[in-house]
């Protein structure tokens, strides 16, 4: 099976990429990161540069924005899951926007991204988001020249059955059942809900 690098990784273990036109954001991006213990950030105002920088030494885990020049978030997706694109092509991808929008989400997850981050985001939230990822065994799938993440058309039609931050029940197990804290939104995932505890 064709699983994603980071899967069974530690957080410790991890070397995150951040990609943003923006210096303020990757600024935050870096800070929330350590504070919840990724091993190693690397940055890139853009995503050309992060290509190229990628293409030689590989991180475990991308993080992009959606909005930038010369290629949007789901476009460097879109080039990395390329059939053609090395070792890149199985670099797990969260594309982080604000606001995020029903077309951001299916373009998206058609470019091969792992999921959505809606910004502004607190670092416990993100915490939770990258504890699902790493322990996301879903493989790869490869559609008409490039990979994406396998169930895709499943997690598109969930999209629809719910709306963005519509209420989830969750199982009396959860960590989170009864309430979340009040900086953790419990988001409409575009993929099936696992709640994980938060990595230490």
């Amino acid at each position: 099976m064709l699983h994603h690098s980071a899967y069974g990784r530690a957080f410790e273990a991890l070397t995150v990429a951040v990609v943003d036109n923006r210096q303020p954001m990757l600024a935050m991006m870096r800070a929330m990161l350590a504070a919840i213990g990724v091993g190693r950030i690397e940055t890139y105002a853009g995503p050309a540069d992060a290509l190229k920088a990628m293409s030689s030494s590989e991180p475990d885990l991308v993080i992009a924005a959606a909005a930038m020049e010369p290629l949007t978030g789901p476009e460097l997706v879109r080039t990395m899951r390329h059939v053609d694109a090395g070792p890149l092509r199985f670099i797990p991808a969260m594309i982080m926007s604000t606001p995020t929008k029903p077309r951001l989400l299916d373009e998206a997850l058609r470019a091969g991204a792992h999921q959505v981050l809606e910004l502004p985001i607190a670092a416990s939230t993100l915490c939770r988001r990258l504890d699902w990822l790493i322990n996301d065994d879903r493989p790869y799938e490869l559609r008409g020249g490039h990979y994406v993440v396998a169930g895709l058309e499943e997690r598109l039609a969930m999209r629809f059955e719910r709306s963005a931050h519509a209420p989830i029940q969750l199982p009396e197990s959860s960590p989170l059942a009864g309430g979340a804290p009040d900086d953790v939104v419990v988001e409409a995932m575009p993929f099936p809900l696992k709640v994980r505890a938060a990595a230490s």
